[in-house]
């Protein structure tokens, strides 16, 4: 069923209207989901910056030799999505759900990621079990489900069983941080904005570096602390500024 819009001579309020949308099918289905989690999560967003050189100079060196990847492209979205799954193993309380009176944490860390489509909907498939994939596998598997996505394909199990998400805006190069919402009933979502350069001061001098935003928006009922998501950017931080320990290898 098409979300196109549809002309309309109609007026509300006696503002002429000059397009109709109708809020159905894959909108509605959206536009209900994120009602929910505005209505049950005691949302808190919290903003970070983090020193990202040495992962675009990683990133740069994949690109500059295909033979380290097989000739797949890797992106930064593959990057982030194995450095958050990795991250995730040392703070599990992230990797969680409020269900009834119990906190439930997940021994699987499965990361959505966030994907526009061409009609403008959104959908966030599911990368199973992430921790345990190296990068080429998430790069493999996000491809692919990319792919289904894009002509409609996707199975019900592609996008169920989530545990955390991750939705990177980083294409959009003026984008920075935003307030991402929490995809029920997970702990919370972590959003990437733009890689930009900037000044930064090193030993004394100022210096160019690449830095990454950060908008973490996590669950209050289940982290009354916000330390524990501190402790995580601060993992996270640390692998994106020394990314050899994550896992690229084959």
């Amino acid at each position: 069923m098409s979300d196109s819009p549809e002309t309309s001579p109609a007026a509300y309020r006696g503002i002429p209207v000059a397009q109709v949308i109708p809020l159905k099918a894959t909108r509605k289905l959206i536009a209900d989901h994120m009602i929910q989690s505005h209505l049950t999560s005691a949302r808190v967003t919290s903003l970070h910056e983090i020193d990202a050189t040495e992962l675009v100079a990683l990133r740069e060196e994949l690109a500059k030799n295909p033979e380290k990847t097989g000739g797949l492209k890797v992106s930064y979205t593959h990057l982030l999505t194995k450095a958050v799954a990795q991250a995730l193993r040392q703070h599990t309380i992230l990797n969680s759900a409020l269900v009834e009176k119990e906190i439930l944490i997940f021994q699987d860390i499965n990361i959505g990621v966030a994907m526009s489509l061409p009609d403008g909907n959104l959908i966030v498939p599911v990368i199973h079990q992430a921790d345990q994939k190296n990068i080429l596998e998430i790069a493999r598997r996000t491809k692919e489900l990319e792919e289904r996505a894009k002509q409609g394909k996707l199975s019900v199990a592609d996008v169920q069983k989530g545990t955390f998400t991750l939705s990177n805006v980083g294409m959009l190069p003026e984008a920075r941080w935003f307030t991402p919402i929490i995809n029920q009933s997970q702990c919370a979502i972590l959003g990437t904005g733009a890689i930009r350069q900037v000044p930064a001061v090193r030993d004394g001098q100022i210096v160019i570096r690449w830095v990454i935003t950060t908008s973490m928006t996590y669950d209050h009922r289940i982290l009354n602390n916000g330390i524990y998501i501190e402790y995580f950017i601060q993992t996270l931080s640390r692998l994106l500024q020394n990314p050899s320990p994550i896992e690229l290898g084959g």
